[in-house]
């Protein structure tokens, strides 16, 4: 073999680059080889709510892009369209997730969750780079097992968040990505030695989301924002205009997705508590 090839190989291992096939492009959509352990749930186990009146989940939707039509690679063509997300039980059995308790929505069509004050890992998302969310997603993880100053390797968790900061029109001024840090060491989070990586408290925040199996170039996961906020008014709530989340709880590369379009009371902001 190679040797140049070895190298790359064996520096892929001991960084943890695997890990950040997430945000890769959607040519990587269904290229990994691993069987799908499927799951047998309702629609309203996987999604998370009832939906709205006279809407139609976005599995159902008819197809326009050709994308989602096209043979996978690995077999799981099913996967290249919108399908009915991986639940949240099945997508947090493999990594830790934050302990988010549902509270009752007062309506149709959008999950309600409290999340509690706690430690997140942040770097902003620099859309002049070649890859923005790849970059991102690598300095956080590489925070997580080698740039921390206590050259500890900390968990990996789910979900990954791409915080879309808005302005008065609604148009994206700049992003930031977040990652939750693991239980282990929530209580007092290692520092960060990279300048463009660091660590956050949030407040206790009021969230409600909609629940996406796809992939987040999709224009059905773009509309669910939509979808949520007419929800939402509906029930005369308020949310922080000023802001959208993107919370990604699967690997493109095999297997159903899950994706949540987020937004965020509008007492809950700031985030940061300290």
């Amino acid at each position: 073999m190679n040797r140049g090839f070895v190298v790359v190989l064996f520096l892929a291992a001991v960084l943890g680059l695997g890990d950040c096939h997430g945000y890769k492009g959607p040519e990587w959509r269904q290229t990994y080889d691993k069987e799908e352990v499927k799951e047998d749930v309702s629609e309203l186990k996987a999604y998370g709510y009832e939906e709205g009146e006279d809407w139609v989940r976005p599995h159902e939707e008819p197809l326009e892009e050709e994308i989602h039509m096209m043979d996978a690679p690995n077999g799981q063509h099913y996967n290249m369209r919108p399908h009915m997300p991986k639940s949240v039980d099945m997508a947090c059995s493999y990594y830790e997730c934050p302990e988010l308790p549902e509270l009752e929505s007062s309506g149709c069509g959008y999950i309600t969750r409290f999340a509690p004050s706690a430690h997140w890992i942040v770097s902003r998302v620099d859309f002049s780079a070649q890859e923005p969310l790849r970059e991102a997603y690598v300095r956080l993880h590489r925070y997580r097992y080698k740039n921390n100053d206590a050259g500890v390797r900390i968990p990996s968790t789910r979900p990954t968040l791409t915080l879309e900061m808005l302005d008065e029109n609604g148009d994206m001024t700049h992003a930031e990505m977040a990652m939750y840090v693991s239980s282990e060491f929530q209580d007092v989070p290692p520092a960060s030695t990279d300048p463009l990586v660091r660590i956050e408290k949030w407040v206790d925040l009021t969230l409600y989301s909609r629940s996406y199996g796809g992939y987040l170039e999709d224009s059905l996961f773009e509309e669910q924002f939509d979808l949520l906020g007419e929800a939402l008014a509906n029930q005369g709530i308020e949310t922080n205009k000023f802001m959208r989340v993107k919370a990604a709880f699967t690997y493109h590369r095999y297997g159903s997705q899950r994706l949540e379009a987020i937004l965020v009371d509008s007492k809950g902001g700031p985030f940061i508590a300290e």
